[in-house]
């Protein structure tokens, strides 16, 4: 019994530990643009094209992650209009709108600034099913021309499982000069 404590158990333990720690992040860097933001352990970047907009995929590793999750990770830079603060999205995100509930969660920070939501939206699939997405955002205005902007999705009934996973994306994305 000793034996496997010491020999099966406690290593496998130490690396589960290990394993869900952030330790095992990578930082991504796109010196082009200018931000960074952590990567999730095993999980890929690709860049790719969202309604006509340039953005990096954050891929999960696990098929079931993409598929049955349906997990939706992705970072971009846009042009930012005039209007555009993150108090003006702060009270576009506060009412309902469309398919899409007010937010539950809002943090504005002022410095840097900074706009955290959390919010629920449904839609339907190929199917013809109503699924019901919960969606993290995160945006930060930059230098008055560009707003970065990160986006983590998952159908709601599988958001909690890999929330921790996703905010490690979202909640770390920062220009690299303020």
């Amino acid at each position: 019994m000793s034996y496997l404590l010491r020999h099966v158990v406690s290593p496998c333990l130490l690396i589960g530990l290990l394993a869900s720690s952030s330790a095992w992040a990578a930082t991504y860097t796109d010196t082009s643009h200018q931000f960074s933001f952590n990567v999730p352990a095993c999980w890929k970047v690709r860049p790719g094209v969202l309604e006509g907009k340039q953005v990096l995929r954050v891929i999960p590793p696990k098929a079931d992650q993409r598929e049955r999750a349906a997990i939706e990770v992705y970072v971009l830079t846009r042009k930012q209009n005039r209007r555009e603060t993150p108090d003006h999205w702060s009270r576009q995100l506060r009412k309902a709108d469309g398919d899409r509930e007010a937010a539950s969660v809002l943090k504005l920070s002022a410095r840097p600034a900074r706009l955290v939501a959390e919010y629920r939206e449904g839609r339907i699939v190929a199917s013809g099913l109503w699924i019901v997405r919960h969606n993290l955002q995160v945006l930060l205005p930059g230098n008055g021309k560009h707003m970065l902007e990160a986006r983590c999705a998952a159908n709601a009934s599988e958001f909690k499982t890999y929330r921790r996973q996703m905010e490690s994306v979202c909640l770390s994305v920062n220009w690299l000069h303020p």
